[in-house]
């Protein structure tokens, strides 16, 4: 048995209850306000644009930041790996360029500042250290191969 409450009126909540939409009266309610259902979609259309806009290149920002964190740690076997070993571009070039008496020396601190699709790959913009400049990165979409950019952003 249930008891009724002195502060409650039973009818009001029940008409609260019917007022809310459900999967069933969805249907209905559209019917009452015609304008809901594209407002709805345009809002979810731009909401999915913006993610995709700040998240597409997360991934290739990802095999970026691994790499500088390898070499942040003086992990410059991990950090080779993760560039993406070729012919062209041997470990000994590597170390040139990212070595303890390298072009850019040891990485002590970096901060990915954009990154942009281009073609086939994402340009990912980096300022390490102190340089003046930030560095251009080009990671390949396919299989996150890293290498230096032909073009800056």
């Amino acid at each position: 048995m249930q008891e009724d409450h002195p502060y409650l009126d039973s009818t009001s909540a029940l008409a609260n209850q019917q007022s809310r939409p459900t999967g069933s009266n969805m249907i209905q309610l559209a019917k009452d306000r015609p304008l809901i259902m594209p407002i709805l979609l345009a809002g979810s259309v731009i909401s999915i644009g913006l993610l995709i806009y700040l998240f597409g290149n997360f991934r290739e920002e990802q095999a970026v930041r691994k790499c500088m964190e390898a070499l942040k740690s003086e992990d410059l076997i991990s950090a080779y790996q993760l560039w993406g070993p070729t012919e062209e571009y041997t470990y000994q070039d590597f170390l040139k360029d990212w070595g303890e008496q390298g072009y850019y020396g040891q990485v002590k601190h970096f901060h990915i500042i954009r990154s942009k699709w281009k073609g086939s790959g994402v340009i990912v913009m980096v300022q390490i250290n102190n340089l003046r400049k930030p560095i251009a990165f080009w990671v390949e979409r396919k299989n996150r191969m890293i290498g230096f950019s032909p073009i800056d952003l």
